[in-house]
């Protein structure tokens, strides 16, 4: 065998293991990006309702904002991760608050006068979230939103004193933009804080005998501690 040959065959013997390393490297990396991860989650925290305004016309005329108390808000998750960067997330929520106050003019008389009451209120959000810098190992700052339904359970009991009873049901189309961020305290689990800010298409006119209602969009803000368990 001449030493053209050797030095082939020597050349060969120490490539084959360094490119069945390199092959295995390149299987091993995707497990390591989350790609193709599926997560579930649970969230506990606070919703903060927006004043919600409405306009009085005919028997009785004017308008005014009804305000809300701070709620508990609570919600569960199941999540995709597509890539490194980007997931989905099918979300359902709960959250309670009470009726606090309305203000506002009707008649041409000042009102300010204190609500009774509560909401009940559900969602389903379908939902994009992007992790801008990837998903490392330890602090991921992310971003997302996504669209889905609401549906409102409210009865009123008194304003200013009052007593009547007043009871809605509807469901709405729904949007949400998120900002949040987790870290991992160990094995698979994952913690962090998200913030949402949630807007609900409840805009309308209503009609209760001889006085129409016309009324805005609600949104609020819903702020949660989150744990989540990746699979």
């Amino acid at each position: 065998m001449t030493k053209s040959a050797c030095r082939l065959g020597a050349a060969i013997a120490i490539s084959i293991p360094l490119l069945a390393q390199e092959a295995h490297a390149q299987f091993a990396r995707p497990a390591m990006m989350n790609i193709g991860r599926a997560y579930v989650g649970a969230a506990a925290g606070i919703i903060i309702p927006n004043d919600f305004h409405s306009t009085f016309t005919g028997a009785l005329a004017g308008s005014g904002d009804l305000t809300f108390s701070v709620g508990p808000a609570f919600t569960g998750l199941i999540g995709y991760h597509l890539n490194d960067i980007l997931a989905v997330e099918g979300e359902f929520g709960y959250a309670s608050f009470d009726y606090d106050r309305f203000n506002g003019n009707l008649n041409g008389i000042a009102v300010s006068a204190p609500a009774n009451g509560n909401v009940n209120t559900t969602v389903l959000l379908a939902n994009v979230i992007a992790t801008p810098f990837g998903r490392a190992p330890g602090f991921s700052p992310y971003i997302g939103g996504g669209l889905g339904f609401a549906s409102f359970d409210s009865t009123i009991t008194a304003i200013g004193g009052t007593g009547f009873r007043s009871s809605s049901n509807e469901t709405d189309f729904a949007a949400n933009l998120i900002a949040g961020f987790d870290f991992p305290v160990g094995g698979r689990w994952r913690v962090g804080g998200r913030y949402r800010f949630i807007w609900v298409n409840t805009s309308g006119t209503t009609m209760s005998g001889a006085v129409t209602a016309s009324r805005d969009d609600f949104t609020a803000h819903v702020i949660t501690a989150n744990a989540i368990f990746r699979f």
